[in-house]
């Protein structure tokens, strides 16, 4: 049975991330490996600096429980939504999502919530809400997302995103070993030329 210590141990390896940077200067190195060796137990204070540098929730850490599949779903359902156009109908989809503070979920809502609100002409909320999301991916370096947050902000607003943007996109991340960045935009592309294909295609 997985125990805490694995899990955080498991988190920090699929993250690519070394002892110290988990620690930071908040607590010893050793002290985090003891950790993970089920030699020692963080207090809650700890245990949310760790969660939140690996980008998991609390109660992953602690049992194992995975991040709320509706709030998941909300974001998934929302995306195609915004795909096909139906700009309220997205903000509604996310509405569970929107509040997330599990890493990812969270910064993909709220950003996937900016290109729906700039699509409808609420373009200084929108702008707003992309520059909230930029210290907690930055804190992360995640690549694939500060990217995405550079084109977002960039971008002049749009009414509708063509399949073949996100085919180009895919390619681009696939080219730069961004596998997970690039299986996310061939499913929007998938997504979009589903909708507008015929019955039984």
């Amino acid at each position: 049975m997985e125990t805490l210590g694995d899990r955080v141990r498991r988190l920090r390896t699929q993250r690519g991330m070394s002892l110290a940077k988990v620690a930071g200067g908040d607590f010893s190195r050793a002290f985090l490996n003891q950790v993970e060796l089920g030699k020692s137990r963080p207090s809650v204070r700890v245990l949310r600096v760790i969660a939140n540098r690996l980008g998991a929730p609390v109660e992953y850490l602690l049992d194992g429980a995975t991040p709320t599949l509706d709030r998941e779903i909300a974001l998934e359902r929302a995306r195609i939504q915004l795909l096909r156009g139906r700009f309220k109908a997205c903000l509604a989809e996310l509405e569970p999502a929107f509040d997330a503070h599990e890493w990812p979920l969270g910064v993909d809502a709220r950003m996937t919530a900016a290109q729906a609100l700039r699509a409808l002409g609420r373009e200084a909320q929108a702008l707003r809400l992309l520059e909230e999301q930029r210290a907690a991916i930055s804190a992360r370096a995640d690549k694939p997302r500060l990217r995405k947050l550079r084109d977002l902000l960039k971008a002049k607003p749009v009414r509708a995103i063509p399949a073949d943007a996100y085919l180009r996109q895919a390619d681009r991340w696939l080219a730069a070993g961004e596998g997970a960045a690039a299986l996310e935009n061939y499913r929007a592309a998938r997504t979009l030329l589903e909708a507008r294909a015929p019955a039984g295609t």
